[in-house]
């Protein structure tokens, strides 16, 4: 082989390549078209290895959940060793994940007739040239499937590593080392399963080919040969070496029936016993022996029958329909008695004692609850309880973690209410004080489970156990805001993508992966008051299971209104599941305009319960979910009218405006229409440390606008661009009806009483260290927050510690102060003494 540089005419150069070399690049582009055949035979194999290696390189929620057996169940400050809990989490990736992957490549490659016309050209070429076989060939077919494989433990290490970029900042430095620690340890322990797997692949053979297991073997063949080859999965005749054994097919097809059955039957049972981290194994691995199977079938008689499967899906569901209809129960009286605005305010003003002089009555307090799945979720339980918890704060306490570490809190909250404010709350129910929430995704599910443990308390009492649950980074329960937290710290993720995995790709007659997220929180729910022996009131476990507005309002037992937003998919409005009737006789001006005697509560707003037939209802837990179906976690809820008339899909209320103050703002505005001599208090509670930088910026801004700061360089803008925008338009609206409510109040009520709108935040970490980037001139690349259905206890921890003074600007020791003092405040104070 030679290459020679050759003069042309003009005195350019070019290179002339001898026969040799055209040979040589011959061989190396058959060579690649091999190996391109070989990984499109495997394509299901491949793309589960592909898929899995994206996920936990570039999914924080995938990420978190290997801090689960990181930390193995022990407390948060353990010192770092290996674990049964990690030993476990290798066992299931070999199992579940690595053998079905392997498996299900040699099989395809073993029984494609593509790959054995190739290699019985590829032999003769060989034997022509004195060589046995085409060793190059032959070793492609043996070592890709070991390859994927192996690649599964480095899925694994890779999302192990990228979890400890994650890691929030946590006063407890003890606590997050240990974490550190055990990630890093729990990456080397994945990445070392990978050549162990590849050295038993290898090594196997010395166990199965010879003494009992071989002879085994060959006889289990004889006896399935005719199952075998009815499936098309028999050996083939040119196999000598049969490295796939009929044991191999037997329990590959074992696993793709046994992972049908039992995710059909019980989903939630199989999600208790392979939790988080041990689920992604067999979400990854367990279709690919029925997928394997039928793109084997599909290259056999020629036709794209995983093409088919999906074609035919999609055109069933749009005849038939699917299986993402919003969860209805038939109501029985009273359930469909919602109580109007006039009547409402009357009985929180009862609760509160002051219904012959409204005046004296204190500031009704309406949180907005923002959206963030489990993160707004635990928050929003999480700041609400620190406000029941008044009684707990008035005296210095220690709260103990986990782990054994104490927290020792001072007296009047570390000193964020005064005497004055102690003694004007004394003897009082804080949670009296709560009008209503209104909600957004998460944070609907979070105001959800407040009004259910509210509605379970008997006295002040909060309904938990004293014992500390599975899953809470905290030590023994003591207070409303121990229990919130623990009722909201649940696994809500696994049954929900076992869901999507499973449910919602053949749907049929399976529960769609909504109402297994419903179901989970009703589950969860349950185990907590029941397990508060006795403490709660009868029939309080099933309440997010129970009919939305099955249960009387009472002003013994004050539970605040709900006000759930979600959005229409048909018109872009806001879609409202609320107890309250949603239109209301206005004394004069309607605030949302129209005529006095009907006025809509919300503005452009569509009524939920307007869109079903007048006996129906939904359960609590789907009343939250209707707000909280966000993309790929829930589908869109088919509204369903009559049995096959679909009204409407329902959405994420956070595709509308994310932190629910639209909808607290106009209640406000209706309140003081009816009751003009209350004022009330916006209390917003928000979760997206990106939307506070963006917010501090529009601060320091003397227009008010903030200037953005785009990258310089962004990949495929025709695509990243719209669905970046659809993202923070959702923090954008949000801000946007703060300033607004903000506005409005202050007008309202001016600085009489101190502030109006209380927003308490999440606030943000540099990605570099942790540290505070407020106020910062240029902006700064903040750490993601875990955003699924599901927290790790260092993100709990992070999230408790939001209320806890620091030293830097990032806290919110001023809104916890404000909101002690608005709580305190009697409306008077806001109107002037108006009578």
């Amino acid at each position: 082989m030679k290459i020679e540089p050759v003069n042309t005419e003009f005195g350019l150069k070019r290179t002339l390549v001898t026969p040799g070399a055209s040979y040589l690049l011959g061989r190396i582009w058959g060579r690649i078209l091999d190996f391109g055949l070989i990984l499109w035979v495997v394509r299901v194999p491949l793309a589960s290895v592909v898929l899995g290696l994206l996920l936990m390189a570039a999914v924080t929620p995938a990420q978190d959940v290997t801090l689960d057996v990181a930390m193995a169940g022990a407390p948060v400050g353990a010192a770092a060793g290996l674990s049964r809990a990690m030993i476990a989490l290798l066992a299931a990736v070999f199992l579940l994940w690595a053998m079905p992957v392997h498996y299900a490549a040699r099989l395809l490659l073993e029984t494609d007739e593509g790959i054995a016309a190739v290699l019985a050209r590829r032999s003769a070429a060989a034997v022509a040239g004195g060589r046995k076989t085409d060793f190059i060939f032959c070793q492609m077919l043996r070592h890709v499937p070991r390859l994927l494989g192996a690649l599964t433990f480095v899925a694994f290490a890779i999302g192990a590593m990228k979890a400890v970029d994650n890691l929030p900042t946590l006063a407890d430095r003890p606590a997050m080392a240990a974490a550190r620690d055990q990630l890093v340890l729990l990456s080397w322990t994945m990445l070392a399963g990978a050549p162990a797997f590849y050295a038993y692949t290898l090594l196997r053979g010395l166990v199965t080919d010879h003494g009992p297991l071989k002879g085994f073997d060959a006889a289990l063949g004889r006896r399935l040969a005719g199952i075998f080859a009815m499936l098309g999965i028999a050996p083939r005749p040119d196999d000598p070496e049969a490295e796939l054994h009929a044991t191999g097919r037997l329990v590959l097809l074992a696993y793709a029936l046994l992972v049908i059955v039992v995710l059909a039957a019980s989903p939630h049972w199989l999600a208790q016993r392979l939790p988080l981290a041990f689920a992604v194994p067999l979400i990854l691995g367990g279709w690919v022996p029925i997928l394997s199977y039928l793109s084997s079938v599909g290259r056999r008689f020629h036709v794209p029958i995983l093409t088919g499967i999906f074609l035919a899906g999609a055109i069933g569901t749009y005849l038939f329909g699917d299986n993402h209809a919003v969860r209805t129960l038939t109501a029985t009286e009273p359930a469909h008695r919602r109580t109007s605005l006039l009547p409402a305010v009357k009985l929180w003003m009862r609760a509160n004692g002051c219904a012959e002089e409204p005046s004296s009555c204190p500031r009704p307090v309406i949180i907005a609850a923002a959206g963030g799945a489990s993160r707004a979720g635990f928050f929003t339980a999480s700041v609400i309880g620190h406000f029941l918890d008044f009684e707990k704060h008035k005296t210095a306490f220690s709260f103990t973690r986990a782990d054994g570490s104490k927290i020792n809190r001072a007296a009047r909250d570390d000193g964020r209410f005064t005497p004055q404010i102690e003694q004007a709350l004394n003897g009082k129910d804080m949670a009296t004080r709560i009008f209503a929430i209104s909600g957004v995704s998460g944070g609907s599910y979070g105001a959800a489970v407040v009004a259910a443990a509210l509605a379970a308390r008997t006295g002040a009492a909060a309904p938990c156990p004293d014992k500390t649950p599975e899953g809470w980074f905290g030590g023994t329960v003591a207070g409303w805001r121990d229990c919130l937290e623990t009722m909201t710290a649940g696994d809500y993720l696994t049954a929900t993508f076992f869901g999507l995995a499973f449910h919602d790709q053949v749907q049929l007659f399976l529960s769609d992966r909504a109402a297994l997220l419903e179901q989970s929180w009703e589950q969860n729910f349950a185990r907590h008051v029941r397990a508060a022996d006795g403490k709660a009131a009868p029939d309080s476990a099933e309440r997010l299971a129970a009919p939305f507005l099955g249960t009387p309002r009472d002003p013994e037992r004050w539970v605040p209104f709900l006000i759930l937003n979600g959005t229409s998919v048909e018109t872009g409005q806001r879609i409202i599941t609320t107890d309250l009737l949603p239109t209301y006789a206005a004394n004069g001006r309607c605030p949302s305009g129209g005529p006095n005697a009907e006025c809509a509560l919300f503005t452009h707003a569509i009524d939920f319960h307007g869109l079903v037939r007048s006996d129906l209802d939904v359960r609590l837990s789907t009343a939250a979910t209707n707000s909280a179906r966000f993309p790929v976690i829930s589908p869109p809820g088919s509204i369903y009218q009559v049995d096959t008339d679909v009204v409407d899909r329902i959405v994420d209320g956070g595709y509308f405006e994310n932190f629910g103050v639209e909808s607290a703002l106009e209640l406000a505005e209706a309140m003081v229409e009816v009751e003009p001599r209350l004022a009330p208090f916006i209390l917003v509670i928000s979760n997206d440390p990106a939307s506070v930088l963006t917010e501090e910026r529009t601060a320091r801004s003397s227009s008010g606008v903030v200037v953005p700061d785009a990258p310089d360089q962004a990949a495929l803008t025709e695509a990243t661009g719209p669905i970046g925008a659809i993202g923070a338009v959702r923090s954008g609206r949000g801000r946007l009806a703060v300033a607004t409510a903000t506005h409005w109040l202050d007008a309202r009520f001016g600085t009489r009483c101190g502030a109006n709108l209380v927003q308490i935040r999440v606030w943000p970490e540099a990605v570099k260290d942790g540290h505070c980037p407020v106020g910062q001139a240029t902006p700064e690349k903040v750490r993601d927050v875990s955003m699924s259905w599901w927290l790790s206890k260092p993100v709990q921890m992070n999230l408790h510690e939001q209320l806890e003074p620091t030293a830097d600007r990032c806290n919110n020791a001023n809104a916890v102060t404000a909101v002690w003092a608005a709580l305190a405040t009697p409306s008077r104070a806001c109107i002037g003494g108006t009578p």
